[in-house]
Formats: C-alpha cells, structure tokens, sequence
C-alpha cells in the first residue's frame, strides 16, 4: 500500500511538472494544439468515409476539401459584407462616446432634481466614468485579441498539416504512446481516455454547434429589427458564447449598448432578442447537445472559469472547463487505484 501510494505521489508530482513545463512552452504548442483539435473535430467524419471503403488518406482530403469549399462560401457571401460592416464601425465610436456623455450628463441632472447629497453626486460620477473606462477597457481588449488571432495565422496555416498526419497515423501514434507506459496502467489509461472522448465531445463539438446557432440567432435577430452590423455582432456573440457563463454578459453590453446608440426602441429590441436567445439556447440547445456531462457545480466552474481566464486569457475561459473535469476524473481513477 505505501509503495502504491509513493508511486502515485510521484506519478502526480511528475503531471504538475509537465503542467508547468507546457506552461513555459505554450507559445510553441499552438500549431501543434490547433492540429489536434482540427484532427479531433473531423475524425467522426474520416472514420465514417472509412467504413464506407475510402481509405484514410483520401478520406482526410475529402474532408479537407469540403471544408475549403465551405470556408470559400462563407468568404464569397460574407466577406464583403463583413468588411463594410468593419469600416462603419470605425465611425461609430466617437457617436458611441457621445452618447455615453450623453448619459453621464442626464445622469447628472437627474441627481440635480432629486437634490442628492453631494457624496452620493460624486458616486455617481465615479460609476459612470468606471463604467465608461470599463468599456473601453473591454473594446482595448478585444481589438489585441483580433491583433492576437492575426499574428497567430502562420499556426493557423501549419496546424492542418499536422492534423493531417495525426490523423493518418493515429493508430500508430497511439500504439506508441500505450508502448511507453508500464502494462498495469494502461487499461486505467484508456478508460480515463475514453471518459476524456465523452467529456470533449460533449463540450467541444456540442459547445461549437451551440455558438454558432446563437450566433446565427442573435445576428438574424439583429438583422430584423435593421441594426446595422449584425454580422459582426453575430459573430461577436458567436465567439463570446463559448466562454460558459460569462460569455452571453460579455457579449449582451457593449451590443445593447451599440443599439442604444442608433435609439432607444432598438436598444430595447436588442435586449429583448438577446433574452429570447438565451430562453433558446438554456431549454433547447443545451439540454439536446450538451446535456450534463460537465459533473461540476456551478461555484466551482465559476472558479475554474476565473482561474483559467487569469492564467490563459480567452483560451483560458474557453477551455478551463473541459481541462477541469479531466482532472476530476483523472483524480478519481488514481484515488479508486490507492483504496
């Protein structure tokens, strides 16, 4: 029993170790992180045409070549669209501010009226000029992401050639790597493997599919109530979605508050399609695609959420959930070992 326990000890000082030495190295892994989720993504897909009599080789390029030809659609019908969606955007900041000021001052002659006492007058103020410098914090933030992605397309185009030979030589791969490891562990191996497939299929390709509908939604709504910019504001919610929990708040301010800019019916409507759109996603999207395979409590995803976020950045947000309850039931395999 002690020998088990010592070796586990190890086992798991051996994993933190790792941890910190991905941490170090983790500019270098993005093309080779990026792969592996592409590879992940389109192996459903590969193996299907497999069964179907396309050998391996042909069957990634298959799928290769019906993702270019989607990818060109969605370039040859929204491109355009999205490049002048981006040059009136630059227009509408300074009105964006003027609004703003706009608001402070109402804020200000409402607190006149109401005779407030001047400590509750400064509160205000300092509120409203937080609130402001938190906008354009947030915007900041977002536009060094964008210059982020950008700097990041060299791993972007790498990343489909690795996935390409991750793909065609996952067996082989995976022999290795099992060949690697004592024999008493590997049956514990592949079952945590097995339990790492059900949780990532869930979250990831469930946690895309769901995006991108309440993407699609959002932007359709915006489109309907003749908001200008629903493409990028549905591509925004898109990406802001697939952080859990924050990701619809991060998403829902600054596009009301886009809204309110043009006038105040549309900023309503806006707040009412991004409420539908949540119903949508909570009742119908989540409990179909998703379901409960996450097994954390919502305190504990929040902290995990905060944790990732800090260390990570919006990678962090995105995956902090998925990696968390890996270690959940890695922690559990080598506790169920130890008794």
């Amino acid at each position: 029993m002690k020998r088990q326990t010592f070796r586990i000890i190890v086992l798991c000082l051996v994993g933190l170790l790792a941890v910190f030495f991905v941490y170090l190295v983790r500019i270098l892994l993005i093309p080779f992180v990026i792969a592996a989720l592409i590879a992940y993504l389109i192996y459903p897909l590969v193996r299907r045409l497999e069964t179907r009599g396309v050998n391996r080789a042909n069957a990634i390029l298959t799928v290769y070549a019906a993702g270019i030809i989607l990818i060109g659609i969605f370039l040859f019908l929204f491109i355009p669209t999205l490049f002048n969606e981006t040059r009136m955007f630059e227009g509408i900041l300074p009105v964006y501010s003027s609004t703003w000021m706009e608001f402070q001052n109402y804020l200000n002659h409402l607190s006149d009226r109401v005779l407030l006492p001047p400590e509750a007058r400064q509160i205000l103020v300092e509120m409203s000029s937080r609130i402001r410098s938190g906008l354009y914090a947030r915007l900041l933030s977002f536009a060094e992401d964008l210059l982020w992605l950008i700097a990041q397309l060299p791993s972007f185009l790498l990343a489909p050639f690795l996935a390409y030979y991750m793909l065609k030589d996952y067996e082989h791969l995976k022999k290795r790597f099992l060949g690697f490891l004592p024999p008493e562990f590997r049956g514990d191996l592949i079952n945590f493997l097995r339990e790492a497939d059900l949780i990532f299929s869930k979250f990831v390709r469930g946690h895309l599919m769901v995006s991108a509908v309440v993407g699609f939604l959002t932007g359709l709504g915006a489109a309907l109530i003749g908001l200008r910019f629903f493409l990028l504001i549905g591509i925004f919610t898109a990406l802001a979605d697939l952080i859990p929990f924050f990701g619809p708040t991060i998403a829902a301010f600054p596009v009301i508050g886009l809204a309110l800019v043009e006038n105040r019916t549309k900023g309503i409507l806006m707040l009412l399609v991004y409420l539908a759109v949540q119903q949508i996603e909570g009742c119908v999207l989540v409990p179909r695609l998703l379901g409960d395979r996450m097994g954390l409590h919502p305190l504990t995803m929040m902290l995990v959420l905060l944790i990732g976020g800090y260390f990570f950045g919006a990678l962090g947000l995105i995956f902090a959930v998925p990696v968390a309850c890996l270690m959940r039931v890695g922690l559990h395999s080598l506790w169920d070992r130890s008794i």
